[in-house]
């Protein structure tokens, strides 16, 4: 059986609590899910700013990549994004192929990545704040 493994620790940008999750080796159809029961229990406990960080991950499948859609779309649902991170250039070419790169944002490393929560933060505030002429009609 191929490996695979994950770890996930607590990081604060601010105020806001972020999940990174580091995953290494064989993310395919006997290991995925190990992935999608650990990234639900975070949803579970209500933690929906996820990051999976890539750098060690030797391979995906299509199971992997079914895992990471499906739980964009539940953190999203809740108000937090799953982001991407660190890839080899052979598993970000996968998702550009199939074109999982326009749905999900990648990061070269999670410090981009964590910070991005707070810049989406600062929109979604701005966003609220400020009314355009479309809003009023």
């Amino acid at each position: 059986m191929k490996k695979f493994d994950y770890t996930t620790t607590e990081e604060h940008v601010n105020e806001l609590a972020v999940q990174i999750t580091k995953i290494e080796g064989y993310l395919d159809s006997s290991t995925f899910d190990l992935l999608q029961d650990h990234l639900q229990v975070l949803i579970d406990e209500k933690k929906f700013n996820l990051i999976v960080e890539f750098g060690q991950l030797n391979y995906i499948s299509s199971a992997g990549l079914g895992v990471l859609m499906g739980m964009l779309k539940e953190v999203r649902h809740n108000g937090g994004d799953l982001k991407l991170a660190n890839m080899s250039s052979k598993v970000r070419n996968l998702f550009d192929m199939l074109g999982f790169s326009r749905l999900i944002r990648i990061y070269p490393d999670c410090e981009e990545a964590k910070q991005s929560f707070l810049t989406d933060q600062e929109e979604r505030i701005a966003s609220q704040d400020s009314s355009t002429p479309e809003d009023e009609y």
